[in-house]
Formats: structure tokens, C-alpha cells, sequence
């Protein structure tokens, strides 16, 4: 072989020995490349998903804020219709559980002067076999159905329970209040802590009554015992707790039971509050009863 040619040879054998160099580089560099964009997609997957899900976490947190928030205002909010009736049979007497009355009446939100007579024309007399006094016989015609309801089950009950006073008079309401300033030495205020003044009681409305004795002592009665058991299933309520008089206002009266309505008297019972606050929480118009 000449001189020549294996030059040639040898010229041929580095350049294949470059281009093999070359194209491995080539390799080697596009797997590492690749490599890097698989890992910087990877990444930026994760950190999408995370995003995700935190994205997802926040909407399901504040949805359910949102829930519990409109499940607490559905609870609170009155959904009363008095178009809608509910009969159902009390101890053999068929009552509207619907119906209700919550005419709210203290010292803070006195009836108007004209209630008293506008009234007369909503009384009855309750039959002289329910009640143990004559010197005020007449309630609500929309009540008495409920008030001789429960006398009638408490004395077959063998509970001699019995309407001692109902509806009174703006004038006798005032006849009564002034009794008890001249006990309490002329204090008006401390008065009305115990006899409210005329237009300022529940009395005046026909929706209440003090049952068998207005007395501290009725709270050791059977009557007691079996109001405190029975009387939500007729409409009323204990008025004023002994526990609630930074709220009524009104001392302690274990004798004195408000007609609310079944409905209402259950559910008042089973929040523990008294009738402003239930007003209050279920945001009610009252003063629409005085139209």
C-alpha cells in the first residue's frame, strides 16, 4: 500500500471517529435536555394541582361557611303562615296548632289608648265551671276555645286548675297599680314591677290569665305542677320565669300563663327564651296584631 492511500485511510477513519463524537454529544444532549423539560413539567403539574387543590379546599371551607350561615338564618327566620291550619286533637278537642298570638305588651311597648274599647268587641265570658272569680270573667274569643280546653283536661286530670283572672279594664288595671304604689310607698317604678300600669299589661289584652290564686304559693300547687307539663299542648307559657326578669321586667309570677299557640308555645319552651326574645330572634312583626 502506497504512502498515498494510507493517509487517506487515515483521514476518513478520523472523521468518522469526529462525526461519531459529534452525534454522540448530539444524543447525550437531547436526552439531557428532555430529561429536564420532563422534570420542570412535573413540577409545574404539582404545583398546578396543589393550587388546585387548595383552590378546591377554599371553595368547599367558604360553601359550607355559606351553609351553616344560611341553615342558621332559615332557623331563626319565622316561617308562620296563618293561612295555613293544623288541626289536631288535645285530650279529645280539636285546636288549630297553628294559630298563634304574639301581641308583645310591657312597659317598653304600651297598647294604644283606644285598645281598651276596641277590644270589647273581641271578648267572651268564659263559662263560670272554668273559672273560681267573678270579678273579671272575659278573654279573647280566639283564646277561649284553648283556655277551656285545658281546664276542662286538668279536672278530668283531677287537677282543680281554674281561671282566677283574665281580661281586665285599662280602669281596673289602674285601680290595681295604684293599690300596690300605696304599698310600696309611692314608688311608681318599683310598683310596676309587680302590677304593670294600665296599657302595659297583658291583662289588658285578653290574652292571658292568672290561674287559680295570684299568689308566690301556687308554684307548690298540683296546678302548677301539671301546667308546667301540659300547658305548651293548649298555647301557653309560664310569662314570667324566675330566671328571665332582667328581660320581662316583671317579678316572678308562677300563676300568670300567656297564650302564645301551640306551635309557638313549644318551640318558646324548647329554646328556653321568653316571648321578647323569641320576637326578637325570629324577627316578627307583633305590632300587626293591634291592626
Amino acid at each position: 500500500m502506497t504512502s498515498k492511500r494510507r493517509k487517506a485511510i487515515r483521514k476518513r477513519r478520523i472523521f468518522i471517529s469526529v462525526v461519531a463524537c459529534v452525534l454522540v454529544a448530539a444524543i447525550v444532549g437531547v436526552y439531557f435536555a428532555t430529561d429536564a423539560i420532563i422534570d420542570a413539567f412535573k413540577k409545574n403539574s404539582k404545583s398546578d394541582d396543589k393550587n388546585s387543590k387548595t383552590t378546591s379546599s377554599s371553595v368547599s371551607k367558604n360553601d359550607s361557611e355559606n351553609n351553616d350561615n344560611t341553615n342558621s338564618e332559615n332557623q331563626n327566620k319565622d316561617i308562620y303562615n296563618p293561612e295555613e291550619e293544623q288541626l289536631v286533637d288535645v285530650a279529645g278537642v280539636e285546636l288549630d296548632a297553628n294559630f298563634r298570638r304574639v301581641l308583645l305588651v310591657n312597659g317598653d311597648n304600651p297598647l294604644p289608648d283606644d285598645y281598651d274599647s276596641n277590644i270589647r268587641k273581641d271578648l267572651v265570658t268564659i263559662d263560670a265551671k272554668y273559672r273560681n272569680n267573678n270579678y273579671v270573667t272575659d278573654i279573647h274569643k280566639d283564646v277561649y276555645p284553648y283556655i277551656t280546653a285545658m281546664v276542662a283536661a286538668a279536672n278530668k286530670d283531677g287537677v282543680q286548675l281554674k281561671v282566677w283572672s283574665p281580661f281586665r279594664s285599662y280602669a281596673i288595671q289602674n285601680d290595681l297599680f295604684q293599690k300596690q304604689v300605696n304599698r310600696v310607698g309611692g314608688d311608681e317604678e318599683l310598683a310596676a314591677t309587680v302590677v304593670a300600669r294600665p296599657g302595659t299589661s297583658e291583662h289588658n289584652t285578653g290574652l292571658c290569665a292568672d290561674f287559680n290564686m295570684a299568689s308566690d304559693s301556687f308554684e307548690q300547687t298540683k296546678m302548677y305542677e301539671w301546667m308546667m307539663e301540659n300547658a305548651e299542648d293548649y298555647g301557653f307559657i309560664l310569662r314570667y320565669p324566675e330566671n328571665k326578669i332582667d328581660v320581662t321586667g316583671v317579678i316572678y309570677e308562677s300563676w300568670h300563663w300567656r297564650f302564645v299557640g301551640i306551635n309557638t308555645a313549644k318551640e318558646i319552651n324548647e329554646l328556653g327564651v321568653t316571648l321578647e326574645e323569641y320576637i326578637e330572634l325570629k324577627q316578627i312583626d307583633w305590632k300587626s296584631e293591634l291592626a
